[in-house]
């Protein structure tokens, strides 16, 4: 009976290695699919890595857009399941250091919306300007604050195709949904909620006007300074604008961003002729990773054992179906 007990727990243990193993494959890059590539935009000098499927011939390639914060080209790894899916499925990807962030010069604190939009035009510019990539399809894939970013790059770089992630569309009703989920996961009644959300709105729409938006940094620009910089901000003329197929995947479970908001504004504003995915993924966060495992608003806001269950699960810590349904629709159009 002793044997057989520990006959048991020794197999379980080896099929919980190979699982934890396999998540942790999807954290690693071959070393030989790589390629540093560098462009500027002004004095700005960005560094980032270009990858290729191998035996694929022209294969479309994804620009990572990030989302806020300082981050450097994969996202201090947390991109690196997902590009690797892209990859096995023949998807090139190429991602790069936000402005002073690892090797690239700059601040990212002191861009505007619009110059990062800058950026992202002068990234797909430097990739059509590579060989290996002249019968490549050219796209932006996008996280939260490139809601507003790529519909507005997307146009002067005649992107091929969009996928986005968790967008917004308003940054002051974002801030106001943010603060939203926030004040109830804290345990915070309806109607303090809605008394702080009436009390935020009106502050808000004093505090950030046309004038002191465009006020310049007093010196090196500091986050306060980049949030009035940018408060204004609102997609809608961009994705009226829209030509170049676009995929809006959102999170059922969404903390940070709308998602009824952001389905409907861009099912309305979308051009009719243009071709569109737009979805809720079940069960989702705000990055679609599974909602029961990882809903946070903020990645610092994970406990140990969920970055332990990240690392683990590796793509499948993802909402079931979503890693697959970006790229059917970047490789065939498929929603």
């Amino acid at each position: 009976m002793i044997k057989l007990v520990l006959s048991v727990v020794a197999f379980a243990l080896i099929v919980i290695s190979g699982i934890v193993l396999h998540g942790l494959s999807a954290f690693e890059l071959p070393e030989r699919a790589q390629q540093t590539l560098s462009f500027s935009l002004g004095d700005t000098h960005l560094e980032g890595t270009l990858l290729l499927p191998d035996n694929t011939q022209n294969p479309p390639v994804v620009l990572l857009v990030h989302g806020d914060g300082a981050q450097d080209r994969w996202s201090d790894g947390g991109y690196l399941p997902l590009v690797n899916a892209l990859v096995a499925q023949g998807i090139g990807v190429f991602s790069w250091d936000k402005p002073g962030v690892a090797a690239s010069s700059g601040e990212w604190l002191a861009q505007t919306l619009g110059d990062r939009a800058d950026e992202a035009v002068a990234a797909l510019h430097a990739l059509r300007s590579r060989p290996e990539l002249k019968g490549s399809r050219l796209g932006f894939l996008g996280f939260s604050q490139a809601g507003w970013v790529v519909p507005n790059a997307s146009q002067r770089a005649t992107a091929d195709f969009i996928v986005l992630i968790g967008p917004a569309i308003n940054w002051r009703d974002q801030s106001l949904y943010y603060m939203q989920q926030r004040l109830a996961a804290e345990g915070a009644e309806s109607s303090a909620i809605a008394a702080a959300i009436a009390t935020e709105r009106a502050a808000y729409s004093q505090r950030f006007t046309p004038q002191t938006v465009m006020q310049p940094c007093a010196s090196r620009c500091t986050r306060d300074d980049f949030e009035r910089r940018n408060a204004l901000a609102d997609a809608r003329q961009d994705i009226a604008a829209q030509r170049a197929p676009v995929m809006v995947l959102m999170g059922a479970q969404d903390l940070n961003v709308s998602s009824t908001e952001t389905l409907t504004v861009w099912s309305r504003l979308l051009p009719v002729a243009t071709s569109r995915c737009l979805r809720e993924v079940k069960d989702a966060t705000h990055g679609l990773l599974r909602a029961k495992w990882f809903n946070y608003q903020l990645s610092e806001q994970w406990p140990r054992w969920t970055q332990w269950g990240f690392l683990a699960a590796g793509q499948s810590a993802y909402a079931p179906g979503a890693l697959d349904a970006i790229a059917e629709w970047i490789l065939e159009r498929r929603c």
